[in-house]
């Protein structure tokens, strides 16, 4: 008997359709954001309700200033520069009055940059907050408080740490993304495994159980999502493991560029702001990259898949992310073994943040940054934009994948050479 393969979901024709339906509901989407834009700008100088996302005093114009980053009530993202004497108010709701005359809607979608002035500061801390500031008081270092505020509950770092994380090559698993999704998923259903099947086994044997599974751990990750605010990589992976789950519960093909178009074109129909975040966009492409390797290389061992996978996302990602950033040191190099061990180290460190010696690895973790340096390295623009059609191209042609890994490594060449 031969074996049953998976079908894509769409021909031209479907697919074509389909494709107007989400152009439809993005009009729909797009349209009450505008709606909301023009109640903003009912008056130059509106008085709205916020709640602060970040605070950083920085220098702006050789003038030191507290910079706030905003998330007004109707959804919209504000950066405020302030009084360098504000005290800290993250995670706290405010009022603010904001000059809104000279925003356009475009900024108002992708984010503004504004003047304002806080008039009330409310006492209610959010939920996301108090989780930070529960983690935050396990450890001594600003750095591990901001190092494990980003790992759980997505607060940002300072410029500073940022910059040195980036350096290192470890943003990607130091910010929550589906890489974290995933493994929050198979702790998850591990734990509900072993309970559900000796219940459904005495009471519902009829239930399909790993679809049950998956509804619960689904469940799980949207409060988690809820939680920490909706940021936009976790909307991307949520989005996306919901849609697989669908896909593959439907005997569709789930490791193609169609799945993936899919699952983008849904939540930019429905969350049109997350055309303009970076976050959204590399979270997609890294997934990309796991998709272009699993077509060819799907027969391998699991074992050898998950090694070779952790070498051939670093080189794919490698020519776009410093074409941008720009930053790059020695311990870059070292993310490979370390995004291997953070599959250790995350379940780890998640299971004694609920114990008294939640700062146990601290020490280590500060040697290692302290010792991490940062350089300026010049990457051409162009060499991202050709990894991404490489990456597209790769879908389809083999040839496309060698020349893309290729890229990657004449770019590690290249970064190494300039800060040797």
């Amino acid at each position: 008997m031969n074996k049953l393969e998976r079908v894509d979901l769409f021909d031209y024709k479907s697919g074509s359709l389909f494709f107007l339906f989400l152009l439809f509901i993005a009009s729909l989407s797009l349209s009450y954001e505008y709606y909301q834009f023009t109640k903003l700008k009912t008056f130059d100088d509106p008085l709205i309700r916020a709640e602060v996302i970040d605070q950083e005093v920085r220098l702006i114009g050789d003038v030191p200033k507290t910079s706030l980053k905003l998330r007004l009530e109707n959804g919209a993202s504000v950066r405020s520069a302030m009084s360098p004497y504000l005290r800290d108010l993250r995670g706290r709701e405010v009022q603010v009055e904001l000059q809104v005359a000279k925003v356009t809607f475009l900024d108002f979608l992708k984010g503004m940059h504004t003047r304002g002035t806080i008039t009330e500061v409310y006492p209610s801390l959010s939920l996301k907050e108090q989780w930070y500031r529960r983690i935050a008081s396990v450890h001594e270092d600003q750095w591990m408080r901001e190092l494990y505020g980003a790992l759980f509950v997505a607060t940002p770092m300072s410029q500073e740490f940022q910059t040195l994380v980036g350096a290192m090559g470890l943003s990607h698993i130091l910010s929550i993304s589906g890489y974290h999704y995933g493994i929050i998923s198979l702790i998850a259903y591990f734990l509900f495994r072993s309970p559900y099947r000796w219940l459904q086994n005495r009471y519902f044997p009829y239930r399909h159980g790993n679809r049950d599974l998956f509804f619960m751990v689904l469940g799980i990750l949207f409060l988690y999502l809820w939680a920490l605010e909706f940021i936009p990589p976790m909307v991307r992976a949520f989005g996306m493991i919901a849609v697989g789950y669908w896909l593959y519960d439907r005997g569709i093909k789930i490791v193609s560029l169609q799945t993936l178009s899919i699952t983008v074109g849904v939540l930019l129909a429905f969350f049109p702001t997350l055309f303009f975040s970076l976050g959204f966009w590399f979270s997609s492409f890294g997934v990309l990259s796991i998709f272009i390797f699993i077509r060819y290389y799907e027969h391998w061992k699991p074992w050898q898949i998950f090694l070779a996978l952790h070498i051939w996302c670093y080189l794919v990602l490698l020519p776009i992310s410093l074409s941008i950033f720009g930053t790059f040191g020695w311990w870059h190099i070292g993310s490979i073994p370390l995004a291997l061990l953070f599959n250790l180290y995350y379940p780890a460190v998640l299971v004694l943040h609920v114990t008294p010696w939640g700062d146990w690895f601290d020490p280590y973790l500060l040697k290692m940054f302290e010792s991490g340096d940062m350089n300026k390295v010049v990457i051409p623009m162009w060499m991202g934009i050709f990894s991404v059609v490489l990456a597209l191209g790769a879908m389809w042609r083999k040839e496309a994948f060698w020349v893309l890994g290729v890229l990657g490594m004449f770019t590690l060449g290249s970064a190494v050479y300039q800060i040797a």
